[in-house]
């Protein structure tokens, strides 16, 4: 990964865990405004692959259609910028808070 990409993950980890605990149909809506790169968007999609369970690098590679190297990369990026991961040398856990209810008027 390029340093700027990680570098981005990095300053980006917290908003990226906010963002996580949104309701689906914030998150649909508010993707299109954002119009994130594509570091991102693999990045909310390993983080959401491994919110159940513990998985294997190679498990989440193959399940987000990308290389366990670059997963362990975006995972190491986004703890160095203060997330919270559960990592080891293998795998890796980043557990969802409870979500949240938002109130419409």
């Amino acid at each position: 990964m390029y340093k700027p990409t990680a570098d981005r993950l990095k300053e980006g980890a917290l908003a990226i865990e906010k963002f996580r605990t949104l309701a689906d149909p914030e998150q649909e809506w508010l993707m299109e405004l954002l119009k994130v790169g594509k570091s991102a968007v693999l990045a909310l999609k390993i983080l959401d692959t491994i919110s159940t369970n513990p998985l294997t690098f190679e498990e989440i590679a193959h399940i987000c259609e990308c290389n366990p190297q670059t997963v362990s990369q975006i995972l190491n990026a986004l703890e160095q910028g203060g997330m919270t991961i559960q990592m080891d040398e293998t795998s890796a856990y980043a557990p969802t808070g409870r979500p949240r209810k938002l109130a419409r008027r």
